[in-house]
Parts: structure tokens; sequence; C-alpha cells
């Protein structure tokens, strides 16, 4: 039954967020007791929005770390302060932070770049990406989730800006309350356009080099006689 359990609250956080990477529960720095709290969080914030005639709620995603929750996404300005209203009113809520993204297009599609950004945080030399939770919009990136320090932090902003078809990377990435280095401040920056390969030059018909067919006849000493 204990194991049942525990394959039901990994599904369960697997299938929380749209284009949200699922939180990585085996390296997770939060106590099992915290992290059924956060779920639970964001879980009933996310009804409570849907419930509440929200048309577009499915287009907020409801993240929870310790009790702080992260509303991203797609909401009418006259229904942003509802929405608010209803994530601090949940309880065990501590703080809540917003990040509303306004109407815009990409040559991306939304789960290319999810795909490559997922990939490129995967590969990220010093940097556990299960501790890192992603939404994608029109090319703008938003990181969530706890990481061990600011250098893990700033890995992660720099792999993420460097994803093609990133427009720009915010990171909401914070630490663990009992981390010495107090907390991280939210970030914005640009992503960094891929650099473009130089093309070869072609040589013009004066620059084609000649070809080095062998010596000559007369240099390999063979005597020209009359007929």
């Amino acid at each position: 039954m204990r194991l049942f359990a525990c394959l039901l609250l990994l599904l369960s956080l697997c299938s929380l967020t749209g284009c949200g990477a699922a939180y990585g529960l085996y390296d997770d720095k939060r106590l099992m007791d915290t992290i059924t709290d956060d779920k639970g969080i964001a879980t009933s914030i996310k009804s409570d929005l849907m419930s509440s005639n929200f048309s577009k709620g499915w287009d907020t995603s409801v993240y929870c770390y310790y009790g702080r929750v992260y509303l991203v996404g797609e909401i009418p300005e006259h229904m942003r302060d509802r929405a608010v209203a209803i994530a601090k009113g949940t309880k065990g809520v501590r703080s809540v932070t917003t990040h509303w993204f306004s109407p815009a297009k990409s040559d991306t599609s939304n789960v290319v770049l999810a795909t490559r950004l997922r990939t490129a945080l995967i590969g990220a030399k010093g940097l556990s990406s299960t501790r890192v939770d992603t939404e994608v919009n029109a090319g703008r990136i938003v990181l969530l989730g706890v990481v061990d320090s600011a250098r893990e932090r700033d890995i992660a902003v720099d792999t993420a800006r460097r994803v093609e078809g990133a427009v720009s990377v915010t990171s909401y990435l914070i630490l663990p309350p009992t981390s010495s280095g107090g907390q991280l401040s939210p970030k914005t920056v640009k992503a960094i356009p891929p650099q473009k390969k130089k093309a070869t030059p072609k040589a013009t018909p004066d620059e084609t080099p000649e070809l080095d067919t062998g010596p000559s006849d007369q240099s390999r000493g063979v005597e020209e006689r009359p007929l």
C-alpha cells in the first residue's frame, strides 16, 4: 500500500501542469511532507480558479514550493486580482508571485521550445535538471523550482537563454529556506541568439588553383625526334 501511495503521488505531480516539466521527486530538496503539502496547495488553487468563472483558467499554471505560490500564464487583466485573492486565501500559502504573459507570437511553437529547453537542461553540467520546472510562452521562458545555490540558478538561466527559439528567460528559482545564503531574487535576461556558421568563401575563376599534372615530358628526359 505504501508503494502504491508513492506511485500515485508521483503520477499526480507529473500531471499537475501543462508545459511545465514534472518536478524530480527523487532529487527534490523538500521533505516528503512538504512536497505533499505543496502539491495540495497547488491543486486546491487550480480547482478554485476553474470553479470561479475563469474561462481561461487552464492557461494558468500553479506552482508551490514551501508554501510560496507562483501563478504563471495568461489571464485577462480584470481577472488577475481575483486569481491572486484566490491563491492568497488558500490555507498554507505564505506568498503569491505572478508572472502574466501578454499575447505574443513566435516562429517556434511552445512544444518544440519546451522540448529543446528540457533537453538542454538535462545536458547542462553542474545542474540537477529535475529540480527545475519550466513554462514556455511564445519564446518566453520561465524557470521555477528549488536549487542548491546561486551558481546552479545561473547555470540554468544561461542554458535556457542559449536554446534556439528563446526570446527571454525569467528565473523564479529559489533556495531551501534553511540555506545560509539567503534567498535568490527573480531575474530576467534576454536570450542569446545562436551564432550563425560563417559561409566558406567560394573561389573565383582567377583564384582557381592550377592542377599539378606532374612533370612534363621534357622534364622526364624524353627526347623529341624528327619523323
